[in-house]
């Protein structure tokens, strides 16, 4: 179709039908970014919607440049003072909405017009710099299902029916399907996002590189999740389903950090069978993978294994990542000697901070040195003293280690492991904290295990040289009766038996959550796990041994070509079986009227032929029936002309109401 030669001036008002479908469609562009908007920015959006809205209905005129320009300063030094990094995926992102909402205040000329629709396009596509779910896709539709309507009423007319404008939108988005589908299939693929506009800090969720008090209990209240495993057979118990994350080493007193150890896998050796799971990991934007820990081989992604045990990406996880893997979860780590840099990295203690703790380590060393009967004295310690395990412990002074043993006696998971190594360190025993993820909860629907930031963790490392790096939780030792009701929750609901009968219990938002994120799950296994590797494998089975990029765009113009010929040819049938069957409808009204009396040569179209007889009204033929067929003329008309035509059953009951001699 192409567009009417006419612009819109500034002294003529937009209808204001054609003003609201410009509203819904930036409403619908905009609408899942307020999520990760900043307040102020959602705000004026909306404002300027509602502005816009009341001006249309009072009669659209576009804003005076006096006014837009400022407006458009103030809104961008605003997100520059707002993200301070500009170019990140953030900025980008706000500039678009800002701009796209102020585009509906200077609404001139046809053109403005298609820059805003066109805009809503591509606004779609950022959608999936945040969300790659079901639900993001099914919105995505949505909105481009509106924005394709809006077009349409844009080079038809605004007082068009909305129900046929966006019956015939949705028809034109279930043609561009077959394409889609191609595209999809032969498009080369390639590692991470097309795009390259790096995220800021702020976007990285879930674990960091460092550890602060309180920081993974504060991780530990979103129920997001972090990653999905299936096993190839039952999971291990919860016991077991410690989940390696970040190694911390380096401590100053406060914050414990890790370091860049060489990428030299240790020396592991299992303890008994091994097992095998897939690993769908969600987009965090760091290095680290998150296996079972220990693991023992992975394929998937390009990784290395670190000195200390950490499973690395060469490249950050920016998007969703599905690695098959193998882990022992009994093992032993590095047996005999410590090399030396390993061990006074494993020893570092910074000067002046928690002389209490020093001199209680220093005191258990005089009793012993072995560094098995000093970690058992600690687990002792924390298990006999009234120590409390709490998602909400009390603020800590200068001497965090001090502070929490002699006084508070109330942390989470990283209050407790930090004290133990701190103990450990003091007495002469290598140790570090490792921080990962405990447990997970399975889903009945698709037997994944789920494992939510909510299961984040904290956990201790001690080595010796008869038994190597050996795990140590010192939480795992408080009694229940000194678990706080919030943390004793959080851990039931990340333990694999708490769902096995997770369908048949009475919450239905349970039941619903369950449903939902399974088919969550299928959409990342089968829609976005369509990996380079899968794409080489189906291309394999297709057989072509060599599936280069060059290959895969000579298969994607050949299967484009084939699919745009059959949807032409589908699409040209289909129309013409229609044309043929509404002027067969046509001929039978003209045979009726012959036998009337009236002459219908071939040559006269069907609106001349009911102009004439409306001024002729020939006088065997009733009124009745001459109403009845400009009417059954007009709609054949529509139907071999206009885009949108009627219905054939409409058709065939004009012709009903001529009547037969």
């Amino acid at each position: 179709m192409t567009p009417r030669e006419r612009s819109t001036r500034a002294e003529e008002s937009l209808p204001a039908r054609l003003v609201f479908w410009l509203i819904a469609v930036a409403f619908a562009a905009v609408l899942p970014h307020f999520y990760t908007l900043p307040l102020w920015i959602s705000a004026v959006v909306l404002a300027t919607f509602l502005f816009v809205f009341l001006r249309a209905r009072a009669g659209y005129q576009p804003l005076s440049a006096r006014i837009k320009i400022p407006l458009v300063f103030a809104g961008l030094l605003g997100i520059l003072w707002q993200y301070r990094a500009p170019l990140s995926q953030e900025f980008c992102v706000a500039i678009l909405t800002l701009f796209m909402s102020l585009k509906l205040t200077e609404l001139r000329a046809r053109r403005d017009l298609m820059a805003l629709i066109a805009l809503g396009y591509f606004l779609l596509l950022t959608h999936y710099f945040q969300d790659h779910g079901l639900f993001t896709s099914f919105w995505m539709f949505g909105s481009a299902l509106l924005v394709t309507a809006s077009l349409l009423v844009l080079h038809d007319s605004p007082g068009r029916p909305v129900q046929a404008t966006l019956k015939t939108a949705a028809r034109l988005l279930l043609q561009a399907l077959p394409l889609m589908l191609v595209f999809y299939l032969f498009f080369p693929r390639v590692e991470g996002p097309l795009w390259r506009i790096p995220a800021s800090e702020a976007s990285r969720t879930g674990l960091s590189g460092k550890m602060s008090p309180g920081q993974i209990a504060r991780l530990a209240q979103s129920g997001e999740i972090a990653f999905r495993a299936r096993f190839a057979g039952a999971p291990p118990p919860r016991a077991q389903l410690y989940w390696r994350g970040p190694v911390l080493t380096r401590y100053d007193g406060q914050n414990w950090e890790a370091e860049d150890f060489p990428p030299r896998p240790p020396r592991v050796e299992a303890m008994e069978p091994t097992v095998s799971y897939t690993l769908t990991l969600e987009a965090h934007r760091q290095h680290w993978l998150l296996p079972l820990d220990m693991p023992i081989a992975y394929e998937g992604v390009e990784a290395f294994m670190t000195r200390n045990g950490l499973l690395r990406s060469v490249r950050p996880v920016s998007s969703r990542l599905q690695l098959r893997m193998r882990s022992a979860p009994r093992y032993r780590m590095d047996i005999g000697r410590l090399p030396r840099l390993l061990e006074a990295a494993n020893l570092q203690l910074p000067a002046g901070y928690n002389p209490k703790t020093l001199a209680l380590a220093r005191q258990w060393r005089e009793t012993s040195s072995d560094g098995r009967e000093l970690a058992a004295r600690a687990l002792a310690y924390f298990r006999d003293e009234p120590f409390y395990y709490t998602l909400e412990p009390p603020l800590l002074g200068v001497n965090v280690i001090d502070d929490f043993l002699f006084n508070t006696r109330r942390g989470f998971c990283e209050h407790y492991a930090a004290a133990f190594v701190t103990l450990m360190r003091a007495a002469g025993v290598p140790a570090r904290v490792v921080t990962g993820y405990l447990g997970g909860e399975i889903n009945p629907v698709d037997h994944f295990l789920v494992v939510r930031q909510s299961a984040a963790h904290a956990w201790a490392e001690i080595w010796t040289s008869e038994t190597g790096w050996r795990r140590m939780d010192p939480t795992a030792v408080i009694p229940l009766d000194r678990v706080s009701p919030e943390a004793l929750a959080a851990q039931s609901e990340n333990t694999p038996e708490r769902a096995a009968d997770g369908l048949s219990s009475p919450g239905w938002l349970t039941r619903g959550r369950y449903y939902w994120e399974a088919a969550n799950n299928l959409w990342n296994q089968w829609a976005l796990g369509y990996t380079p590797e899968r794409q080489r494998a189906l291309m394999a089975r297709l057989g072509m041994k060599n599936s280069d990029w060059k290959a895969l765009v000579r298969v994607l113009v050949f299967a484009a070509f084939l699919t745009l010929t059959a949807l032409a040819a589908f699409i040209l049938r289909r129309r013409s079986k229609a044309r043929d069957a509404v002027w067969h409808i046509w001929q039978t009204a003209c045979r009726r009227l012959a036998r009337k009396g009236v002459d219908t040569p071939a040559w006269e179209t069907p609106l001349a032929l009911a102009a004439r007889l409306m001024r002729e009204k020939p006088p065997r033929v009733a009124r009745k029936d001459l109403l009845a067929a400009e009417r059954l003329a007009r709609l054949v008309t529509e139907a071999r002309y206009m885009p949108d035509p009627p219905p054939l059953a409409q058709i065939r009951a004009a012709l009903k109401q001529i009547g037969t001699d």
